[in-house]
């Protein structure tokens, strides 16, 4: 085989990454644009000497997988890769790939994993949108390249208005309105958008709900989220503490799950290295958090004892010392919000490893159309 080269291929599995795979006389292949059950000629674009990468030329039996195109640029633009798979086999692949992920990469027996919990996503659900322009045309990039695919109407990832109305740069929708820079209130809190928020607008509550709860098994607080979570921190009504009495929130950002776990704990230390979103945590978190400005990877050296210790680092993963931090000096749960399967099995693995359990996984589908998969794990001391 050689780059160039044009084969037929019917794909098994999606990986991690968004590619599937199939294997010619043996011999991987990992394909974009293609899905299970599909027979296809692709291009070869690379050969190395344990897989070959490749991309679609034409689909010659589609896979009963796939759904009616619904964007016309599907095919090219690089705002999402799996548009053309149906959406119950989105969440398939995902589950298997985070089980694949923490099989390979983490060495974990899939029987010995608790059951995941998937939580799906209506679509247009971008809350910021990062959009090109090349002289009429506004949209994303092509897969792969740096030209430009102007947005269509019929575009399911962005929100409406954005849809409408593309500009270029970062765009933040909210409230039906767009916002290119400045201030703005989203759930509640005070957000800039030079600051890191959650992408998705559909699962805000969500995942806030589920972590709260994690944490009320910690902290003794049995509080309903639904009370709380959206308190003012200038409400001068004190947090309730529990009968465990600290936590941390490493990677805080602007705080969106410190409040909550702010009112189940007597104390909790947030750290966020990127200046724009400490400065909006102090307008969102009540005075029983201490907030800490400073790469997570550098405060781990002085991190203390806490019974909670919640986390959701960037899509690389947690450093190391950061986990071997956090393996010595949490006390009874970790939770761990993570971006991608592979760092987090890796991340994982090395908990285990240092004597905790994986105790709940929940898969939280941030980015329909795409690869991308969002787990929440919470961790006991085995």
């Amino acid at each position: 085989m050689n780059a160039g080269d044009e084969i037929t291929i019917t794909p098994t599995e999606l990986v991690a990454g968004g590619a599937a795979i199939a294997r010619v006389d043996g011999f991987p292949i990992f394909a974009t644009n293609v899905y299970p059950g599909d027979v296809a000629v692709v291009r070869l674009l690379e050969v190395k000497k344990g897989f070959a990468h490749a991309d679609l030329v034409r689909v010659i039996e589609p896979s009963p997988f796939r759904r009616a195109m619904p964007c016309p640029v599907a095919s090219e633009c690089g705002g999402c890769d799996w548009t053309a798979l149906r959406l119950d086999k989105q969440l398939e692949a995902k589950q298997r790939i985070l089980t694949e992920s923490l099989r390979r990469i983490g060495k974990i027996d899939p029987a010995t994993l608790p059951p995941i919990a998937i939580h799906p996503s209506p679509l247009n659900y971008r809350l910021r949108s990062r959009l090109h322009r090349d002289g009429d045309k506004v949209g994303f990039y092509a897969m792969r390249t740096n030209d430009v695919v102007p947005l269509p109407r019929e575009c399911e990832v962005v929100g409406a208005q954005t849809r409408e109305h593309p500009r270029e740069g970062e765009t933040w929708e909210v409230d039906g309105k767009l916002v290119a820079e400045g201030e703005m209130v989203i759930d509640g809190y005070h957000v800039t958008t030079d600051a890191f928020f959650q992408v998705n607008r559909h699962l805000l509550g969500t995942m806030r709900e589920l972590v709260t709860k994690l944490a009320m098994r910690v902290s003794g607080v049995g509080c309903p989220v639904s009370e709380n979570a959206n308190q003012d921190p200038s409400d001068p009504r004190p947090p309730t503490p529990g009968s465990r009495t600290t936590a941390l929130d490493l990677y805080s950002g602007v705080g969106f799950f410190t409040r909550p776990l702010a009112e189940l704990f007597e104390h909790v230390t947030a750290i966020e290295g990127a200046e724009a979103a400490h400065e909006c945590a102090k307008r969102n978190v009540p005075a029983n958090v201490t907030l800490v400005n400073a790469p997570v990877e550098w405060w781990v050296n002085r991190m203390p004892r806490a019974d909670f210790v919640f986390l959701d680092p960037p899509r690389s993963g947690a450093r190391r010392n950061v986990i071997d931090a956090i393996a010595e000096r949490a006390t009874a749960m970790v939770c761990f919000l993570a971006c991608d399967p592979v760092t987090f099995a890796r991340d994982a693995s090395r908990l285990i490893a240092s004597g905790w359990r994986l105790a709940s996984l929940d898969l939280l589908d941030l980015f329909p159309n795409t690869h991308h998969v969002e787990t929440l794990a919470s961790f006991e001391r085995a």
